[in-house]
């Protein structure tokens, strides 16, 4: 591994300049992994690295040598004649320059990223998920690590959404971006032209979710902190409001807590559906 020893290193400066600027992360097609885990988790799924970043101080711990080689050896099967991740050490102190490292220190990786820019390849019969404003990068990556979980499809941030590609985001999401697929920003109206299943939101005027099917695959559209749904989508046309009963005075759920609600509860329903036809395929038997 080559050895970094001076902060006003390029690689220093454009993990800096990629960890605060959306325009040059998108201009690059790049952004920054921080942390041992979403690395882990990054090349797990056979994603690809452009560099490593590799703390002095969290490579002296014990056990951190053979994660490194076992990095190195997943990269070494990934690459390509055009496509070799570089590895570096950062000497001393460097790390604490790094955004969202701190004192501690921890392996930071830069790794490009492709999000569609239009919406021609948009899924059908799918289930897929809008952001109407988002702008807790924490938030978004929650929802988008839960979205994958339940099988959500595809993801595509409105205006005024958070960066799909910020350094909280992808910590947040926790690998969640490799199991999706991500759009470029658009306008509700001219996605809600291409979708041909329903359209759903999370509204508190809405209809109590486990009283609506919520079976069929469809659009999700999950609208900002605090104000909520966007007029324009809440009165667009075809747009059904599902609610979340509450019990007590909580005024209303976490944006992230309040689609989770409801993919589950999208589950539930698939779920409650399939068991009956699988003990019918099976017979009778299957309970003897």
């Amino acid at each position: 591994m080559e050895v970094i020893r001076s902060r006003s290193n390029d690689l220093i400066k454009s993990c800096r300049r990629l960890a605060d600027d959306a325009e040059r992360r998108r201009a690059q097609g790049q952004c920054l992994l921080l942390g041992e885990r979403l690395i882990q988790d990054w090349l797990g799924q056979g994603a690809r690295l452009d560099a490593v970043l590799i703390p002095e101080r969290w490579y002296s711990r014990r056990d951190s040598v053979s994660v490194v080689s076992r990095w190195q050896k997943i990269s070494q099967l990934q690459k390509s004649a055009d496509h070799q991740a570089a590895w570096f050490l950062l000497e001393g102190s460097l790390a604490e320059g790094l955004p969202g490292l701190g004192a501690d220190g921890a392996p930071v990786a830069i790794a490009p990223f492709v999000e569609q820019q239009s919406l021609d390849s948009l899924p059908q019969g799918v289930d897929m998920l809008y952001f109407d404003g988002i702008q807790d990068p924490g938030n978004l990556g929650t929802v988008m690590r839960t979205a994958a979980a339940f099988g959500v499809r595809a993801c595509i941030p409105g205006p005024g959404c958070a960066d799909l590609w910020s350094p909280k985001t992808l910590r947040a999401a926790m690998g969640a971006h490799q199991r999706l697929e991500l759009f470029a920003n658009h306008a509700f109206e001219v996605l809600a032209g291409r979708v041909k299943g329903p359209i759903r939101a999370a509204d508190a005027g809405g209809q109590p979710a486990h009283e609506c099917d919520l079976r069929s695959p469809g659009l999700w559209v999950l609208g900002a902190e605090g104000r909520g749904l966007s007029p324009n989508i809440r009165n667009y046309p075809g747009v059904s409001l599902q609610a979340i009963p509450m019990q007590g005075q909580t005024e209303s759920f976490n944006a992230a807590v309040a689609q989770s609600l409801l993919l589950y509860e999208q589950y539930r329903q698939r779920q409650a559906l399939a068991i009956p036809k699988l003990l019918k395929n099976r017979g009778s038997n299957f309970l003897d």
